[in-house]
């Protein structure tokens, strides 16, 4: 018999046991935490290039990862996100012409331009998950914001002020993604200071691209380009038209005088360099050089600098190539007459569009840019030298 009770006071014991050790708390104490992939996100609430990675492609993997996705908006606009921004690109040792925004820093990978960001980071995020995660990036000023965004006080205790060497208060310009990270923390700031992700007011961009900074002498230069394409299209249609006969007979071929050669030589180089320029800035999304007169990062980030998501400076360069491409082959006689008539066509249409952009620039933009006004000029002295080149053979 006491040995039948120490049988049944062990089986007691044992299911207990397993009763306590099942519940969720020790399950909970008994489980690895999951790995988490940490990352900085720079961006400015007048890039649109910053809210088509946010809105198209970190939204998206948040939504894909949960809690296991921690990335930390820093708005560069700002004096102290750009004072951030300045001294992870000097720790990371980022090169000047991939200084730009949106950037994405994931431990010690650097991530410029949403083509960048949307083609790799979700690579890294796989990569780093089964790496079992990992820390945030260790650039200066990095850990006080995060220490500051992530602390929970003592409901009974004061809050202490993080120390921080930033200008002014770094959260301010930081936005914790996902929101969880933010609920997570009882000393979130005003609504205004930090927010989930998805509250940014992308919608807002338009109104702020509306208002560029005052550029006279910019306008100035664009309204003569606008004039000066009209002159051009008028010129073009009055040659045309008074020698259409003549253009098209098959014995019609280009004036091949050498100065009218070296002169479309020499618009062609300008055109490639220019548009090849430009094709760099919006392909790698870097700051352009705009130089003293007009706003060509207002031009170059707005809506109207891409048409099918190609943007309009790789047109350019194709236009361009094009053209060149044309003016060799129309030395050739058995497609002299075709390679005309194509050449016409193409700098007018051409010359069409320049003047369509030029004016988004004045009256829907509200900013110019330089180089998009000598591309306008080039493509408009093509045109000229084409159709005013238009001869019978002899």
């Amino acid at each position: 018999m006491p040995g039948k009770k120490f049988q049944i006071t062990w089986l007691i014991l044992i299911f207990v046991g397993c009763l306590v050790f099942s519940t969720p708390a020790f399950a909970q104490e008994g489980e690895p935490d999951q790995p988490v992939v940490h990352a900085v996100l720079f961006y400015s609430p007048t890039c649109p290039h910053c809210h088509e990675a946010i809105n198209n492609v970190m939204i998206p993997l948040m939504e894909q990862y949960g809690e296991r996705l921690a990335v930390i908006g820093i708005d560069v606009s700002t004096e102290a996100g750009s004072y951030l921004f300045g001294e992870a690109t000097v720790y990371y040792e980022t090169p000047e012409n991939r200084q730009g925004v949106p950037t994405l820093i994931v431990e010690d990978t650097v991530l410029v331009s949403t083509m960048e960001i949307e083609n790799e980071f979700p690579g890294i995020i796989e990569a780093t998950l089964a790496a079992g995660g990992n820390r945030w990036p260790d650039f200066p000023g990095l850990a006080e914001l995060v220490a500051e965004a992530m602390v929970t006080p003592d409901a009974n205790q004061e809050e202490t002020a993080v120390p921080t060497e930033t200008p002014t208060t770094a959260l301010e310009t930081a936005v914790p993604i996902p929101p969880s990270v933010v609920e997570k923390s009882t000393t979130v700031p005003e609504e205004s200071s930090v927010q989930p992700l998805e509250s940014i007011d992308t919608t807002s961009m338009a109104e702020v691209e509306a208002a560029p900074p005052a550029d006279p002498v910019g306008f100035a230069l664009g309204w003569l380009v606008l004039l000066g394409l009209l002159a051009v299209l008028i010129i073009a249609v009055w040659q045309l038209g008074g020698n259409w006969h003549a253009v098209t007979q098959a014995d019609t071929s280009l004036a091949e005088k050498s100065g009218r050669n070296i002169g479309m030589w020499a618009l062609i180089v300008i055109g490639l360099v220019v548009s090849g320029y430009l094709a760099y800035v919006e392909m790698t999304q870097v700051k352009a050089v705009c130089g003293p007169v007009g706003e060509c990062n207002i031009v170059q980030s707005s809506p109207y600098a891409q048409i099918a998501s190609i943007p309009i400076a790789v047109l350019g360069l194709l236009f361009y190539l094009a053209v060149a491409g044309l003016w060799l082959l129309q030395r050739i006689d058995r497609v002299r007459h075709m390679v005309l008539l194509t050449l016409v066509a193409l700098t007018i249409v051409g010359t069409l569009f320049s003047l369509y952009l030029t004016l988004l620039e004045l009256l829907v933009i509200g900013a110019i840019c330089m180089w998009c006004l000598t591309s306008a000029v080039v493509t408009g002295l093509l045109c000229l030298l084409v159709v005013t080149g238009v001869v019978k053979r002899p």
